[in-house]
């Protein structure tokens, strides 16, 4: 018989999400995966093809906030080319970057280390090319680019907020808000996550008001950027001015402010994970402000909480909403969505799509963890045991 293919993982050692993977391994009775530090892939310090056999299966996980890895990917893409042109966005030489030093929080050329995370998966891909991927790198580049991933959904005509015209600074964005008739916005880096760098911006008349987790710091080069987990607002128009021309220097996408349905006096969204083309595990997030992202300290329920008032038809359309989302993902095992119920419950729209959106606490589906239930899936469609609607491979009878 033949032996089974091992796991390998891609992540940082320290991550909480490597060890929930590992953890979950060792619950089945698998032998534990091959970790390959990004840390020793960036610098060359390990050859792929040499320690990953054939048909490995190769778990992508999230670079997270690791300041040397960052570095890396940040050098990395000061070598590649930007398909929308050089001068597009801030970019700093592979010099610069190498002396840059650790600085928590701060908000450094995102433009750039996309490029050299896009590099980093396709050498993944290219090097692996018989690997059993559980989220291709294809697909994983998508979800990071908010503005491709947004392209993709509506192509597949999926219920969105309107995407307005990407601005180059503020007065492009005022601009493109007059030209769609908006005077409520979310400007979203394209591509960051855990809403660092997002601004739910809205105006009436004279007021202005910018709600944000970015902290703007006067340095001896101009202005700095900073991601934290307070939630600040800005209500002064020279100061949301300065820090919305800041954020356009780096690449956004703007979307219509779509109002959230509320539950106990906060308003929600939905996290849904998918795995296999299926809804499993899903969190509602309540907040009492426009980002619901449970790490800035919001309340959080179990969907059995939202029911009652969605009801059982609206949330059936949801879930089928996020089956076709799932769908335009076919390479990918699992991925994150967050939906969004309108205020009057009566229609939802795809906020994002999250590659790494598995990281949920204390979150159990059919008494698996995320981490449980992707194994567990995945080991079925290798069994033959439901189709690989999410892999991009067959099943074989």
């Amino acid at each position: 018989m033949r032996s089974p293919s091992p796991f390998v993982v891609i992540g940082n050692p320290e991550s909480r999400r490597v060890a929930g993977f590992a953890a979950a391994l060792a619950r089945r009775g698998l032998p534990p995966a091959r970790l390959v530090p990004y840390t020793d892939l960036l610098a060359g310090r390990v050859c792929l093809a040499e320690v990953i056999p054939a048909g490995a299966r190769v778990r992508i996980e999230s670079p997270d906030t690791s300041w040397p890895v960052e570095q890396a990917i940040l050098a990395r893409g000061a070598d590649a080319a930007d398909p929308e042109g050089p001068g597009a966005y801030a970019r700093a030489p592979r010099a610069a970057i190498e002396a840059l030093a650790c600085d928590p929080g701060a908000i450094r050329y995102p433009r750039q280390w996309y490029l050299g995370w896009c590099a980093l998966l396709a050498e993944l891909g290219a090097v692996l090319p018989a690997a059993r991927w559980l989220n291709a790198p294809a697909d994983i580049a998508c979800m990071f680019d908010k503005r491709a991933c947004h392209a993709r959904l509506a192509a597949a005509g999926i219920p969105l907020p309107r995407a307005l015209a990407p601005p180059g600074s503020y007065a492009e964005l005022l601009a493109a808000m007059d030209a769609a008739g908006r005077d409520r916005v979310f400007v979203k880096p394209a591509h960051g996550s855990s809403a660092s760098g997002v601004v739910a911006y809205q105006r009436a008349g004279a007021r202005h008001q910018a709600t944000t987790t970015v902290e703007l710091v006067a340095g001896p080069d101009g202005i700095r950027l900073y991601n934290s987990r307070r939630v600040r607002v800005y209500r002064d128009q020279r100061e949301i001015a300065v820090l919305l021309d800041a954020l356009c220097r780096h690449r956004v996408h703007v979307e219509q402010w779509v109002p959230k349905a509320g539950l106990h006096g906060q308003v929600i969204d939905l996290r849904v994970l998918m795995i296999s083309g299926q809804v499993r595990h899903t969190v509602v997030r309540l907040s009492r402000g426009p980002l619901t992202n449970l790490h800035l300290g919001n309340d959080r329920a179990g969907i059995a909480a939202l029911l009652p008032r969605l009801g059982a038809d609206a949330w059936a359309a949801a879930q089928a909403t996020c089956a076709r989302v799932a769908a335009a993902f076919p390479a990918s095992l699992y991925l994150g969505i967050d939906l969004l119920i309108t205020a009057d419950y009566r229609a939802h729209v795809v906020g994002e799509v999250n590659a790494f959106g598995d990281l949920l606490y204390h979150t159990l589906d059919a008494g698996q963890d995320p981490y449980d239930a992707e194994i567990a899936a995945l080991l079925g469609q290798e069994a033959g045991r439901e189709p690989a609607t999410t892999t991009g491979r067959t099943r074989r009878p």
